[in-house]
């Protein structure tokens, strides 16, 4: 358990990204407030998905080039209970709105593309960072979610992909989730105002109340302070 422990710790604390897709990178917290990663990335948009809002984002990122509007943060945390369907939309909307041209442009799968980690100049002049506390769960979801909408393919097949550039494991919960999005066509509610759930997320939503109650919680609960 301690051995585990300090791994996580470790992973968390070296900063870690790896690009994806032209214009897209999957990366760790540390590497979102490391200001010679991101410029070296040219990152100029981030979504950060963890429990709390990290302070060096305040001064780090803007410095390299990522002002607070082409920020989104989703409080969210790696747990069984975790219901990132309902910002997913959200989401995948912003990382369209901030992507390059080469990601904007792109509408394929760029299946014979490697990442070329040590020749930054063959990147696009534009990327966007998704990342939550180790890289390999919560952030990999969003990328899934993410290209399988952009590109109209299923989850195993652009989980396989992502899988092939970085090794990454989103949980049951999310692997689960990303079956619904998939099932819901990419959107989970059934009318503008959001207040009707589509009958895949409905169920989920019925199976997650179920663990809620069986913990005691409500789904209410406060992850963490708002700010550091």
């Amino acid at each position: 358990m301690e051995e585990d422990r300090n791994r996580k710790w470790a992973m968390a604390f070296t900063a870690r990204m790896r690009q994806i897709v032209p214009g897209l990178f999957l990366g760790n917290v540390k590497a979102s407030f490391k200001r010679d990663m991101l410029r070296e990335n040219r990152i100029n948009a981030i979504v950060s998905l963890t429990d709390a809002r990290w302070v060096w984002w305040n001064t780090t990122t803007r410095e390299a080039g990522v002002p607070e509007h082409r920020h989104k943060w989703v409080q969210c945390a790696d747990s069984s209970t975790q219901d990132l369907l309902a910002d997913m939309s959200d989401i995948c909307d912003f990382i369209d709105q901030m992507a390059s041209p080469a990601l904007f442009s792109s509408s394929s799968l760029p299946v014979e593309y490697r990442h070329e980690s040590n020749e930054p100049r063959n990147s696009p002049s534009e990327a966007i960072l998704i990342h939550c506390d180790l890289g390999i769960s919560r952030s990999p979801t969003i990328i899934v979610a993410y290209l399988m909408r952009k590109y109209c393919l299923k989850r195993n097949e652009i989980l396989a992909f992502v899988q092939s550039k970085q090794k990454v494991k989103p949980s049951a919960n999310f692997t689960r989730q990303l079956q619904v999005w998939e099932d819901v066509g990419y959107q989970v509610w059934e009318n503008e105002e959001k207040t009707v759930a589509k009958a895949p997320y409905q169920v989920f939503l019925n199976d997650r109340a179920t663990i809620l109650e069986k913990k005691g919680l409500t789904g209410n609960e406060l992850l963490a302070p708002q700010n550091l």
